[in-house]
């Protein structure tokens, strides 16, 4: 048989509740069979609501809402899942849960309810990256920024998370860039000076460093008639 879309609807047929118990313990979501089959998984706030229980008969108008209901839940307990694993930014979740099947407004629902608990929050997500890849090392703030905004953070949300994240730790730019170029400089002593200066710039490059953070630092670890050679090379004048 195809496989099932996240969050599809599964038609629930009226009848009257034969079984209820709960998926797992503790878990606080239960399985309801109607007429002898599984019908559905709700929450046991839905159940609550409803007062189902055993030898209840369902009607139509519940059965559907049961049916809403268990695929709406369905959407929202796999985006708590996907949070378990690692923080997400709103973007991030939406395209993964899009990308498993679920349906815009089963998503928008799902996004809502982990906001208003607090499991969500682009600013906290924005700040706990930056401080990550400020802590990790070799990747400049220009480099963070676009790293939060390909995740869907406003840019004033990551300008705001990078300048805290670096007041907080006191982030020498010019250090952190450094310390990457001699670390890369390690795996590059095989080949000819020119080249060796080549790779360095454009692996600072592509690293989000600026050009005049690039060149102060490339004088400090190869020298300074090393770096006017090296201005040829690229075809620039150093600024």
């Amino acid at each position: 048989p195809p496989r099932r879309s996240l969050g599809e609807l599964r038609a629930v047929a009226p009848g009257v509740i034969t079984a209820m118990h709960e998926r797992r313990a503790g878990s606080s979501r239960f399985v309801v069979a109607i007429d002898g089959h599984i019908a559905a998984t709700v929450s046991a706030e839905l159940i609550g609501e409803l007062g189902l229980r055993v030898g209840r008969r369902v009607d139509e108008t519940e059965a559907a809402r049961l049916s809403q209901a268990a695929a709406r839940l369905e959407v929202f307990d796999k985006a708590v899942e996907l949070l378990s694993v690692r923080a997400r930014s709103v973007r991030d979740l939406t395209a993964r849960l899009r990308r498993a099947g679920a349906g815009d407004d089963a998503i928008a629902g799902a996004v809502e309810r982990l906001r208003g608990l607090g499991f969500l929050d682009d600013e906290a997500f924005a700040r706990q990256l930056a401080r990550s890849r400020v802590l990790s090392g070799g990747v400049s703030k220009r480099r963070i920024g676009v790293e939060l905004q390909k995740r869907g953070i406003a840019r004033d949300v990551a300008d705001t998370a990078i300048s805290e994240t670096l007041a907080d730790v006191d982030l020498d730019e010019d250090g952190a860039a450094r310390a990457a170029a001699l670390k890369r400089l390690r795996a590059l002593t095989a080949l000819d000076p020119a080249t060796r200066r080549r790779r360095l710039y454009a692996f600072l490059a592509r690293r989000g460093y600026a050009p005049d953070v690039i060149t102060r630092v490339l004088r400090e670890v190869i020298g300074d008639r090393a770096m006017a050679e090296s201005t040829d090379d690229f075809g620039e004048d150093g600024d």
